[in-house]
C-alpha cells in the first residue's frame, strides 16, 4: 500500500510539473502568437486602407472630368464651387469607416499643348487647382514659367506631369510576319483631370498610443482622367470661390 501511495504521490507531482511547464511554455508563446495576429490584422486593414485611397484618387479626377455643362457657352463644362465641394464629400465618404482628417486632396486641370520651344515638342501647365484639407495645390508657374516638369517620379510630386503625358514614346510592334515595326506615339493633346491624394494612416491599435501616431505611415496617389467636354477647347471653366485660377479667363 504504502508503494502504491507513493506512486500516485509521484504521479501527481509529475502533473503538477507538467502543468506548470505548459503554463511557462504558454506565457513564452502569447506574445508572439499576439504580435503575429495583430500585425496579420494590420496588414489586412492597411491594405484596406490603400485600396480606398485609390478609389479615392480616381473618383476625384473622374467626377471632375466628367463635367459636361455649367461652362459659359451651350456645350461647355464649367465647374462651381458647390460642385468641387460635393465631388470631394464624394470621394471623402469612400473612406469610411477610417478616420479622414488626414485626406489632404487636390483636383487640378492641366493642358497639354504642343510647343516647338520644349525639347519634347509639348507642354503641360495648370489651368486651375483646388485642395481640401491643406492639399498641396499645383503651381501655376515654375521658375517664372507656366510649365510643369516633364519628370516620371512617385506621387505626390505637384511640380511634374509624367513623361508619358508631354513626350513622344517609341513602341515597338510585332508584325505578322514575325518582324517589329517601331513607331512614335504622341501625347494626346488636350485637358487633363489630375488628382493628388494623400493620407497619414494611422494603425487602429497604436491610434490612442502617442509616439506611434508620429510614425503613421503616408500614402499617396495620383490619378489622371481625360476632361470628357467634346467642346473645343476640351477644358472645364473655373467658376469657384476657392482654390487658384492660373488663367485670366474662366
Amino acid at each position: 500500500m504504502s508503494a502504491s501511495a507513493a506512486e500516485r504521490r509521484d504521479a501527481r507531482a509529475l502533473l503538477r510539473e507538467e502543468r506548470a511547464f505548459a503554463a511557462v511554455e504558454f506565457a513564452l508563446m502569447l506574445p508572439l502568437v499576439l504580435v503575429i495576429y495583430l500585425g496579420l490584422a494590420e496588414l489586412a486593414l492597411g491594405q484596406r486602407a490603400s485600396q480606398r485611397l485609390d478609389l479615392v484618387a480616381h473618383t476625384l479626377s473622374d467626377l471632375a472630368a466628367q463635367q459636361l455643362t455649367g461652362g459659359s457657352y451651350s456645350g461647355q463644362a464649367g465647374m462651381d464651387e458647390d460642385t468641387i465641394q460635393a465631388i470631394f464629400s464624394a470621394a471623402t465618404t469612400l473612406m469610411s469607416p477610417l478616420p479622414t482628417t488626414n485626406l489632404k486632396m487636390t483636383i487640378s486641370e492641366v493642358t497639354v499643348v504642343a510647343d516647338a520651344t520644349q525639347t519634347s515638342g509639348f507642354k503641360a501647365s495648370v489651368n486651375w487647382t483646388v485642395a481640401k484639407n491643406s492639399g498641396a495645390l499645383r503651381p501655376c508657374k515654375i521658375n517664372g514659367v507656366a510649365k510643369l516638369n516633364a519628370a516620371d517620379v512617385a506621387p505626390i510630386d505637384p511640380n511634374s506631369m509624367p513623361t508619358s503625358y508631354t513626350s513622344a514614346k517609341s513602341v515597338t510592334l510585332s508584325n505578322a510576319s514575325g518582324g517589329t515595326t517601331t513607331t512614335s506615339v504622341t501625347p494626346t493633346i488636350g485637358s487633363i483631370i489630375v488628382a493628388d491624394v494623400t493620407y497619414s494612416y494611422q494603425p487602429s491599435f497604436s491610434r490612442t498610443i502617442t509616439w506611434l501616431k508620429s510614425a503613421a505611415p503616408l500614402m499617396s496617389r495620383t490619378s489622371y482622367s481625360p476632361v470628357r467636354n467634346t467642346y473645343s477647347p476640351n477644358h472645364v471653366q473655373y467658376y469657384m470661390t476657392s482654390g487658384t485660377n492660373c488663367s485670366t479667363s474662366p
